[in-house]
């Protein structure tokens, strides 16, 4: 079912401030041995052999019809490569690298998900509201992050997607989490529960595992395109992702949708009574959706049954 509502405090905070919700479900994993950036290399989307101590970047493991499995954010030590995956999901990515270590490999993975606790933290002011925690240094690239003591805590900033104009995650350890949070919450921050943050995502443009991150599509058609590098060679999907690019043309793209009345995601797009696509996530009037490019160019009206649907903008890549 689609959210109906989301709290309108909560909202502005977003808007105006910055908010703290929970992102623990999200999976960690952690990469050792001397080739663990060689794997992730030719196994992904993003060219990560420079990376170095508190630098990242984001990267999509890719079918062989360059599909999406997951997209991975990476941040690396000296010594280690910790990798977030999407919801519940770091099992089955920890599983799928397995099967492609060589024998001349030194690569191994450690699912650190039960251990760590993951807060998001978004909104104009969320560099402030961070400083104002006691974070020393909040202004680094996306995906870079740096250590910190917080009450006591040992916490990890990380640069992540913005969402209503900036974004960051805090992460601890388990034990510590109860501690941290109590601490990000008296320090200001108002509290956006698990449906707030889908409304607010949505109302972004951000695509979730599960809803726009699917092996129904390809990363160029949900937008991820700073997730793609175009030049460092071959990995799994590479050859049809670079047809697309080179080609520019793709069958559908992934865009920020307002509709006339509430509709459940999943529901089939139309326009002149032909399919157009397909509503993946929504919230109250606000959704996202991937149309087919035709339709898009054409500038069709579109619809789910008798709801018109409007096209805002082409979702955030």
């Amino acid at each position: 079912m689609t959210i109906q509502a989301i709290d309108p405090n909560v909202y502005q905070a977003a808007h105006e401030t910055a908010v703290l919700t929970n992102r623990s479900e999200l999976g960690m994993l952690k990469f050792t041995g001397t080739t663990r950036l060689d794997l992730i290399n030719r196994m992904s989307t993003q060219a990560v052999l420079g990376l170095k101590n508190g630098e990242g970047k984001a990267t999509i493991l890719t079918t062989d019809v360059g599909r999406i499995i997951d997209r991975l954010i990476l941040y690396t030590t000296d010594d280690s490569v910790y990798a977030l995956t999407s919801e519940n999901n770091s099992d089955a990515i920890a599983r799928y690298l397995m099967r492609f270590v060589f024998f001349n490999d030194d690569f191994h993975i450690e699912d650190l998900s039960e251990k760590t606790a993951v807060f998001g933290i978004y909104g104009p002011q969320a560099s402030t509201k961070l400083s104002e925690a006691g974070f020393p240094e909040t202004d680094f690239l996306l995906h870079h992050w740096r250590q910190a003591e917080i009450a006591g805590v040992t916490a990890y900033l990380h640069r992540t997607d913005p969402i209503a104009g900036d974004g960051y995650f805090v992460m601890c350890q388990e034990a510590d989490r109860d501690a941290l949070w109590q601490h990000l919450v008296d320090s200001g921050l108002a509290v956006a529960d698990a449906d707030a943050y889908e409304w607010l995502r949505i109302e972004n443009g951000n695509p979730r595992f599960g809803h726009e991150l699917t092996q129904d599509y390809i990363p160029l058609e949900t937008g991820l395109w700073d997730d793609v590098s175009f030049s460092k060679g071959c990995y799994i999907g590479q050859e049809i992702i670079a047809r697309m690019e080179s080609r520019n043309r793709l069958a559908k793209k992934l865009v920020k949708l307002t509709l006339s009345a509430p509709v459940d995601a999943g529901a089939t797009l139309t326009a002149n009574d032909k399919n157009a696509g397909t509503l993946t996530s929504a919230a109250g009037t606000v959704a996202l959706g991937y149309v087919k490019t035709a339709v898009l160019e054409a500038g069709s009206d579109l619809f789910v049954g008798e709801t018109a649907v409007a096209i805002q903008s082409m979702a955030e890549g």
